[in-house]
């Protein structure tokens, strides 16, 4: 017989919306991002590689991951859905494999269920069988999946897989499992020109509730990156350039009753044409006024990535500037709750977008940037992680 679960063995949002609690006790925390633990998982001989990630990032006191869990296409390696509502059951077991490891090692996993991006299929894979089912000739354009029927009665049925899936090492359903400590919907979901903003925001409002009533345990967040839009005019100066025409609105995003907290993406590299200096000043800018912004929602804030790319000393400022300014609003009480740094992996798999971080020297096959591991940021990291850790003490009774 399936015994309830323990609800205090989740994470949630304290009664004022600051900070994130477990067993009645604060929940602060460091954290990091991999991608890929699933579908390497899927592959029994790849295993020890996710074993190597899981302890290099309990070593440096990080207590939660991020990673995907939409897989779509038949184009995709070791693609968890191939076809709609059809499903690789090895590579379910990967994803299983990966939350029984993590629990072993006390570790939470905030799990993102489908990409914006064309990586692993994404949105785009549901835009394509959509137009199969209507006999139309195909298009992959991922903005038309808010509100399209049939993307949206796929996405449904993997919703309730998810839920429902009984993991195969532990015998616990995935919406009883504590190890899980989100459902994020999105990586980085965008609606190019819609300047009102409303096509995505009707997405996140009815798929968190729907999700919700299948999965009353766990948090739910739509894993925007932080854009701001017309609810809060006052702040549009902020973005990092004019983000009007990707259909985001921060504040808009996460009012919804069915989303518990807020996130937040820093790519200064990504974003901006300048110089190291003045991407410190806008990454301590954004991250304030987002958490100002939290303040009004009442809904703690996680940064879900954020990066810098090894080249020189930039690299090591950058993460202490940002970890400082974390700590400050954390230590203050103010809702900033974690972080997930971009990103983490094993030794042997390489540095494809230049931003990981490993814990251990690399071949050259790896990285041919010496930088790629630098023991002066992995010492960073893990002060960061201890700093945080330490405000996770028992309330007074």
């Amino acid at each position: 017989m399936q015994t309830c679960p323990d609800p205090g063995a989740f994470v949630h949002v304290s009664a004022d919306g600051t900070h994130f609690e477990v067993n009645g006790a604060p929940f602060y925390f460091a954290g990091a991002n991999c991608y890929y633990l699933m579908v390497r998982a899927a592959d029994p001989n790849l295993r020890h590689e996710v074993c190597e990630v899981l302890d290099a990032v309990r070593a440096a006191g990080l207590t939660v991951m991020r990673t995907g869990v939409g897989c779509e296409g038949t184009g995709e390696w070791n693609c968890l859905q191939p076809s709609p509502g059809q499903f690789n059951e090895h590579v379910f077991q990967g994803l299983d494999f990966v939350l029984a490891e993590a629990a072993k090692r006390q570790i939470r996993m905030m799990l993102v269920i489908v990409n914006y991006w064309k990586a692993f299929g994404g949105m785009s894979q549901y835009v394509r069988w959509s137009c199969q089912r209507k006999g139309l000739p195909e298009t992959d354009k991922a903005d038309d999946f808010y509100a399209d029927p049939n993307c949206q009665d796929i996405f449904a049925t993997f919703l309730l897989t998810l839920a429902n899936r009984v993991n195969t090492f532990t015998g616990v359903p995935y919406r009883d499992d504590p190890v899980i400590m989100a459902w994020i919907l999105a990586n980085e979901p965008r609606c190019q020109g819609d300047y009102s903003g409303s096509i995505m925001q009707n997405w996140i409002a009815s798929t968190s509730e729907f999700l919700r009533s299948m999965d009353p345990n766990h948090m739910i967040t739509a894993g925007v990156e932080g854009f701001l839009g017309s609810s809060t005019p006052e702040l549009l100066n902020d973005n990092p350039y004019n983000a009007m025409d990707h259909g985001c609105d921060f504040a808009r995003n996460h009012g919804s009753p069915c989303i518990d907290f807020a996130t937040l993406h820093i790519w200064p590299d990504n974003w901006m044409g300048v110089d190291d200096n003045a991407k410190l000043q806008f990454s301590r800018r954004w991250i304030n006024c987002h958490v100002n912004s939290c303040a009004t929602l009442k809904k703690p804030l996680v940064v879900t990535e954020f990066g810098k790319k090894p080249a020189g000393p930039a690299r090591l400022a950058f993460y202490e500037k940002v970890y400082e300014t974390f700590e400050t609003h954390a230590q203050a009480g103010h809702p900033l709750a974690g972080s997930c740094l971009w990103m983490t992996a094993a030794v042997t798999y390489p540095d494809y977008d230049e931003y990981t971080v490993y814990f251990a020297p690399v071949p050259e096959t790896t990285s041919k940037n010496p930088a790629s591991f630098d023991p002066a940021l992995n010492s960073l990291i893990s002060r960061h992680a201890a700093n945080m850790n330490t405000l996770n003490y028992p309330r007074p009774s």
